[in-house]
């Protein structure tokens, strides 16, 4: 009678959580099932406790997920309500990947105009912090049509993005790597190539990445970028000097 109780238990909790839910149920039923066969083997009092264990385990874990189910299923529903505009994000996601064109021309030419900039690591970590960038590549992928396996792909591309400036963060962290400084190509002693590599990989997911949505609305979010970068160029007060580091003409 309990075991036929804790199944029909199983079942609803299974339904009620959903597939996102089941994998330790599996888990547990299939500990349940094995500890099972091993009863009718043998009768010892080892595999009894055992089974009564696996009993208790699979009852709290069920209640458990019951509990929490509830609290996932409003999470969910409440982030998307709140979530951020498609655009909105894409634009972040765009504004980095021309951030990283920006950090390659600094390095190549040594044109800063304040130390802040000249500053490889600090203006890395703007691109992942500042951004939000995998905030932005997360709430991106909610917006894509299809299967959930396809927002899976998608993010996860975007993620290998995210990962690639990492390792620009984590190379720099190191014990032995001084940070680099814009300027001074002598002392890279070649360090150089690393980040160029990273931020090239940086660029090209985001660009694998960008593939999964609509051309209009990714134009249409590059489009705004080209605007607002005429824009400040024209409202840019020459006593102050000139613009640095320009991207060259489109």
């Amino acid at each position: 009678m309990f075991t036929k109780h804790l199944f029909t238990l199983l079942l609803v909790s299974i339904a009620f959580v959903g597939k996102h839910g089941c994998d330790a149920f599996v888990t547990h039923h299939l500990q349940y099932q094995r500890l099972g066969e091993l009863l009718s083997l043998s009768k010892t009092s080892e595999a009894e406790s055992l089974m009564i264990g696996s009993r208790r385990s699979l009852l709290q874990t069920t209640l458990s997920a019951l509990a929490v189910a509830p609290v996932i299923l409003q999470s969910t529903a409440v982030s998307a309500a709140t979530r951020e505009p498609l655009s909105d994000v894409l634009y972040r996601i765009m504004r980095v990947r021309e951030a990283t064109q920006q950090e390659t021309r600094l390095i190549k030419t040594g044109k800063f105009k304040d130390v802040q900039r000249a500053n490889v690591k600090l203006a890395v970590k703007f691109m992942v912090d500042n951004y939000r960038l995998n905030d932005a590549f997360v709430t991106a992928s909610s917006y894509l049509e299809g299967s959930d396996s396809r927002r899976v792909e998608a993010s996860q591309v975007g993620q290998t993005a995210v990962q690639n400036l990492y390792t620009i963060l984590e190379y720099f962290d190191s014990a032995d790597v001084q940070n680099l400084k814009v300027g001074q190509m002598s002392a890279m002693s070649g360090k150089e190539e690393l980040v160029f590599k990273g931020l090239d990989a940086t660029r090209r997911s985001i660009d694998d990445f960008l593939a999964y949505f609509p051309k209009v609305e990714v134009d249409a979010v590059l489009s705004k970028i080209k605007e607002e970068n005429e824009l400040n160029a024209k409202e840019f007060d020459s006593s102050f000097g000139v613009i640095l580091n320009m991207p060259p003409p489109s």
